[in-house]
């Protein structure tokens, strides 16, 4: 005997949806606006979490909507995109600024672009058109970050990003220029070398000196030489150390006064200047006397 079962195999009707994704994206954004316009930036923050999560982000986007000249903020919301890879709107957001911006706010914003665009570059296929439209924005980019004279290191950073880029030629380049800097500095610090000992030759000299003029001429010649090899601190601070024998001496005073000068060292010079002053005066009231 078969048993007929009592339920009913009528299929049931699947669940209705609620809303498709882009609905809840819309109504997602439509309350961050809403959020944006009621409650404070600071406050609103304070309840999210302030990082680079995406309700953060939307929040700040949305903010950025309603006070589009606000750099410091546009510059946190670029900085939010770069961290969380959304390279493409974070270069949208780069590309307008109000006038008026700080220098360092100018650096950050060559340093985002470099890091936006080698991300971008470095995605891209290799001699596609898309590899091809960012080689020389990234180019353009490294430039811009790299200034008149970078350092070595900044230069092997290029080269670095260049090859993973596949971008061979542009990574040779960039360590040619880091090579030369290197030798470039090597040869100025050996040049700086020449000069400090030299003037240490002057200074030593004023030792065994007979004469104030004598050894006035030793002591101009020994700060004058630090001077040449473009080390107006060390020239002022050696001024200092070896006036032995000429704190007496106005005119020595004088001279070591403008070197300070010449060094951005004001205070220290008024100091030095007040006491070749004060000679002269003394020198008036014995005459009166």
């Amino acid at each position: 005997m078969r048993w007929q079962s009592t339920v009913d195999n009528t299929e049931i009707p699947k669940r209705e949806r609620f809303a498709t994704p882009l609905s809840v994206l819309g109504i997602f954004c439509s309350f961050i606006l809403v959020l944006v316009l009621l409650y404070p930036e600071q406050g609103l923050l304070g309840v999210l979490s302030g990082g680079d999560d995406a309700a953060t982000i939307r929040y700040r986007e949305a903010l950025l909507r309603i006070r589009p000249d606000d750099n410091d903020l546009r510059l946190k919301v670029t900085g939010s995109l770069v961290r969380s890879g959304s390279y493409n709107r974070a270069l949208e957001v780069l590309s307008i600024f109000k006038p008026g911006l700080s220098s360092d706010q100018q650096h950050l914003i060559r340093d985002l672009r470099y890091t936006v665009l080698k991300n971008l570059y470095s995605r891209a296929i290799r001699g596609e058109s898309e590899w091809l439209r960012l080689q020389p924005l990234f180019l353009a980019a490294a430039r811009d970050l790299a200034g008149s004279d970078p350092p070595a290191w900044l230069l092997k950073e290029f080269a670095a990003d260049a090859r993973k880029a596949g971008d061979q030629k542009a990574g040779q380049e960039f360590d040619r220029q880091a090579k030369a800097s290197i030798n470039n500095q090597q040869l100025q610090a050996s040049v700086k070398m020449d000069y400090r000992a030299t003037a240490a030759q002057y200074f030593e000299m004023m030792k065994g000196a007979e004469g104030l003029a004598r050894r006035r001429e030793l002591f101009f010649s020994g700060v004058r030489t630090l001077q040449a090899g473009n080390l107006p601190q060390e020239a002022f601070d050696a001024g200092e150390k070896y006036l032995n024998g000429l704190a007496s001496d106005r005119a020595t005073l004088i001279f070591l006064t403008k070197v300070g000068l010449a060094a951005g060292q004001p205070a220290r010079a008024q100091r030095i200047i007040k006491k070749a002053l004060g000679m002269n005066e003394n020198k008036q009231k014995q005459g009166d006397s």
